[in-house]
């Protein structure tokens, strides 16, 4: 009888503990997003973004669709492409500079080339990204499509991060 009771002692224990931190996590988070949300329709407000003339003025919304559709595409694959791309434009250069046969690059900026049609994903990410940093955050339509963005990019970012593994 006495393990019986010690068995549910514990299990009930378990429940209880397992619940506080379920709702205090949630709590917390339900409580945090409700300011953002709370905050940025403030901003809508104040930059009179929330009207349906907005709806067609989206920055972001194309990036975010695109997340959904591309191949996986990692920081360092990202990274070696661009070093492959500058390694093309080098010995691209040299080649112009270079008559001797001996000494042409050609044959080593044509395997760079080569290998970087495996790297097709991240050069269109490249393009995104710097598409993306000419934005002016001066311009006025941008501003108001991207306030309006906001909250979907956020919890994007924000679900992307601590997805559970």
């Amino acid at each position: 009888m006495d393990s019986w009771l010690n068995m549910m002692l514990l299990c009930g224990l378990l429940l209880i503990a397992s619940l506080q931190t379920t709702n205090a996590f949630r709590f917390r988070r339900s409580n945090s997003k409700s300011h953002l949300e709370t905050n940025v329709h403030s901003l809508q407000d104040h930059y009179k973004t929330r009207g349906t003339e907005w709806v067609s003025k989206s920055v972001f919304v194309s990036h975010l669709n695109q997340l959904n559709s591309k191949a996986s595409c990692t920081c360092q694959a990202l990274l070696l492409e661009r070093m492959l791309n500058f390694y093309e434009e080098l010995f691209k250069d040299m080649q112009s500079e270079h008559k001797d046969e001996r000494n042409n690059p050609q044959y080593v900026m044509n395997e760079v080339k080569k290998l970087r049609q495996n790297y097709i994903v991240e050069h269109k990410v490249w393009k995104e990204l710097q598409e993306i940093n000419s934005l002016k955050v001066k311009n006025g339509t941008i501003r108001g499509g991207a306030l309006n963005d906001f909250l979907m990019v956020f919890e994007r970012a924000y679900t992307e991060k601590h997805k559970q593994v």
